[in-house]
This record gives C-alpha cells, structure tokens and sequence, in this order.
C-alpha cells in the first residue's frame, strides 16, 4: 500500500511539477547544450541548437542577447547491461534577486523538465531529438500559459 501512495505522489508531483517554474516576462534567452552522449552526432547537436532557436524565435523570445537567462539541454548517456538510455533536461538558468534581507543576487533555474528514455544506438540520433522536441513543447506549453 505505501508503495502504491508513494508512486501516486510521485506521479501526481510530475504531472504538477510545471506549475512551480515561471517564464512570465521572459523575453530574451541565450542557448547552450551539454552533450555527455558519446556516440550522439555532432549534426544532431547542431539540430538541437536550431530546434531551440526556432522555439525561442516563434515564442518571441529574443536569442543571442547578452546578459539573458540561459536556455540549456543537457544530454547524459546512461548504460546498464547492455540497455542504452539517454536523460535528457531542459533548464533555464537567470539571475534573480532573493527576497532576503540583503536582496543578494543569486543564479537559479527558473524552470526545468526531462526526459528519460530507452535508446537503440542504431536510432540513437532520432530519438534524443524527438525527446528535445517534447520537452521544447512542453517548455512552449508553460510559456504560452503564463503569458496568458
């Protein structure tokens, strides 16, 4: 039974994780992706760039603007027993001040989700985008929604 209670929680705390970031007046955002994947593609890192790009650009969110938040992908390369996984995330990263009584300025991400998923190493390439472009949905989704 508390098995059954913690993987409801647990699913219920994913399905509502989204609500706890915010990208209301985010208007600029650089790129940056982390590629751990040894056997990843270098065109597939550079799809991955013009994915993020695009999606920033049809949001109307400014790229390549210096001091904005950072928007990153981070791809590591997981093997066990000869099944092959990637997890993949997606953060934004920006300065924020805290409201402490100093107000300091601190670097924090304002909003992150993943992916985790089982790869064939022939479909490798294929499947780390389609998990890119389901988390760059997602990220458009919660955009979308808090502008409104």
């Amino acid at each position: 039974m508390k098995k059954l209670l913690s993987l409801l929680f647990i699913t219920v705390f994913s399905l509502n994780a989204a609500g706890f970031w915010t990208l209301t007046g985010l208007t600029k955002a650089n790129i940056y992706v982390k590629n751990n994947v040894s056997l990843l593609n270098p065109n597939t890192i550079t799809s991955i760039k013009k994915k993020m790009s695009k999606t920033l650009v049809d949001l109307g969110i400014q790229t390549n603007v210096q001091d904005s938040p950072t928007l990153m992908i981070a791809l590591e390369d997981l093997d066990n027993d000869g099944v092959h996984y990637v997890y993949a995330r997606l953060a934004l990263g920006e300065e924020v001040q805290t409201y402490r009584a100093d107000k300091s300025v601190t670097f924090a991400l304002t909003y992150s989700a993943n992916d985790f998923i089982e790869v064939d190493k022939e479909e490798l390439d294929s499947e780390v985008l389609e998990s890119v472009d389901f988390l760059l949905s997602q990220f458009a989704e919660h955009f979308l929604d808090d502008k409104d």
